[in-house]
């Protein structure tokens, strides 16, 4: 059975909002312009009515969007509160009105409505395309519910994905825990009528108000989190309730560790107080072992009654596979202890896995060469020639030969080298020959980067993560797309930043800030500020790579400063 909850919106039933003056029942979202309704309704008898207009310096309607039919008086004045006055003549038909008020650089929509009107549906594109301050009616599905209490929710068509900043409840008021209230879900497909607003580049509906409710086919009962698997895989099941013919897991292409290895379907019991049960699906997946970076994916769920279908989506990760201290380029071993690793090999044992080391330049027997494009050198803890690990016929970066043009390598600099370590004839450790290559290295005297006094930019944070870097570093640049506003629930945020605060939509030029605490290194709280699109902010901590994108690590990073502030 297909569970639907309509509630007819008939613009003329809107007159809860006219006439109005309280704060209360503001539906302004622009600082700077405001007016107390976005919608004005007349009878069809003919009349006027009043609403107050906010503005903090000159305003005036768009003459062209004022039909020959209505009057607007005033339609332009100056800073301060106005009472603005709509009037009509009687008719025998609805008619629609869409007026248009500029101050600056600002703008407002005003809808007025004679008659019986139904606002038309609009899409999630053509909300997030659309004029901040217009009332839109959209229906999407709910994809994620931030906060009960106020209803905050993310939904989504196949255009694109909203923000409802706050949904009232069946009797119409905000704050008052309208996810219990109607019974929302993820899953569910919801329609709802709101005026929008852009807030630090997130697109928001404000307080709307629920039009109907398609209660989703399916919904998962356990687990109630994602599934965050470890290293080994294994099995893990999802328990889904359903009302159709049945449910199709579906995996990503890009998801091939993952695997649906089994699904039990049980049939529900129908009973007097519920002759329509739902049925219960017992999915079964599989995950490979996993050996290499951590990696996660989206199971999305489908199902349908032969009418009507609902989608929702469930998450899966799995941890990196973590090599050994020396094996890893985030864990390098030292020079002295590469020395203490290879000579307890046996004389002339290689090692099966490339290691790393990490040492400065105490010596050196050949320089690189266009001739045979390798090197020869000694490294140590500290420069000196004690306690010294050979780099044999070891080539240039990313295993390339060493071609005029490259630079030079020099006593003193800090290098570091992965590949086969060999025990030679049982008495000199050393990289073995064309089997080892340099990974980075640092001029003697160079400024290190990623310090608080030299942070990198996102080029070179992108090159550091690239580089197997996995030290807590800083990262400067500026706020260039607002992705989720910091919020108390969560205490993160997520925005991009660039070398020119200018979004490219690049993995080259965009750095994104993922999930990154506040200032001090703390969860947000209200009452802290926001980031904004232009803010100069500094990162610090932790950096990763998701699929192609350049990131911090979830919570493992915070925002140092914000235009120079710490605090």
């Amino acid at each position: 059975m297909k569970l639907k909850y309509f509630f007819p919106l008939l613009m003329a039933a809107l007159t809860m909002f006219v006439a109005c003056s309280d704060d209360d029942n503001d539906v302004a979202v622009l600082d700077g312009l405001r007016v107390s309704q976005s919608y004005v309704s007349l009878n069809t008898d003919g009349g006027s009515t009043d609403i107050i207009l906010t503005a903090a310096a000159d305003w005036s309607f768009e003459a062209d969007n004022i039909p020959a039919w209505l009057t607007v008086t005033p339609a332009s004045g100056g800073a301060g509160e106005t009472k603005v006055t709509f009037q009509a003549d009687a008719t025998p038909d609805g008619r629609t009105a869409a007026l248009r008020i500029v101050s600056g650089e600002l703008a407002q929509e005003v809808n007025v409505i004679q008659g019986t009107s139904e606002a038309a549906l609009a899409t999630c594109k053509e909300v997030i395309e659309g004029n901040d301050g217009k009332t839109y009616k959209v229906r999407g599905t709910i994809v994620s519910i931030r906060n009960t209490h106020y209803g905050n929710i993310d939904i989504a068509d196949e255009t694109g994905q909203i923000y409802l900043y706050g949904t009232n409840d069946k009797s119409g008021k905000a704050g008052n825990d309208p996810v219990a209230s109607w019974g929302l879900e993820v899953g569910d497909v919801i329609t709802v009528v709101g005026p929008k607003t852009t807030y630090n580049g997130t697109v928001e509906l404000v307080n709307v108000d629920v039009v109907a409710i398609e209660k989703s086919l399916v919904k998962i009962i356990a687990p109630t989190e994602p599934t965050a698997l470890g290293v080994a895989g294994g099995e893990f099941q999802l328990k889904l309730a359903y009302k159709g013919i049945g449910v199709v897991p579906v995996i990503p292409a890009d998801a091939s560790w993952l695997h649906m290895a089994d699904m039990e379907l049980i049939k529900g019991t129908a009973t007097a107080v519920e002759p329509n049960p739902a049925d219960t699906a017992v999915v079964t997946f599989l995950a490979d072992a996993n050996e290499g970076a951590s990696r996660k994916t989206t199971i999305e769920i489908k199902c349908t009654n032969g009418s009507t279908s609902s989608n929702i989506t469930y998450s899966v990760s799995q941890e990196a596979f973590v090599l050994p201290h020396g094996f890893r380029a985030d864990d390098p071993f030292t020079a002295s202890e590469a020395v203490a690793y290879v000579s307890a090999m046996a004389s002339g044992e290689k090692t099966m896995d490339d290691v790393y080391v990490k040492g400065k330049i105490s010596s050196i027997k050949f320089t690189y060469s266009a001739q045979y494009g390798t090197a020869t050198y000694n490294i140590s803890d500290d420069g000196q020639e004690v306690n010294v690990f050979t780099v044999y016929g070891s080539y240039y970066l990313d295993g390339n030969p060493w071609v005029e043009g490259n630079e030079q390598i020099e006593v003193g600099d800090e290098v570091l080298v992965c590949g086969k370590a060999v025990n030679y004839n049982g008495n000199t450790p050393e990289f073995s020959n064309k089997e080892n290559h340099l990974v980075s290295i640092k001029k003697a005297g160079a400024v290190e980067k990623g310090t608080l006094e030299h942070p990198f930019n996102v080029a070179e944070a992108i090159a550091y993560i690239d580089g197997g870097g996995a030290d807590d570093v800083y990262v400067e640049g500026i706020v260039s797309k607002v992705v989720y506003t910091f919020d108390a629930d969560h205490g993160t945020g997520t925005f991009w930043i660039s070398a020119d605060g200018e979004y490219h939509s690049d993995y080259a030029l965009d750095f994104e800030a993922y999930s990154v605490l506040w200032l001090g290194n703390r969860n947000w709280a209200d009452g802290d500020g926001q980031v904004a699109v232009g803010d100069r902010v500094v990162l610090a901590g932790k950096l990763t790579k998701y699929k192609d994108t350049y990131e911090t690590s979830s919570k493992k990073a915070y925002i140092y400063s914000i235009n120079g502030k710490t605090e």
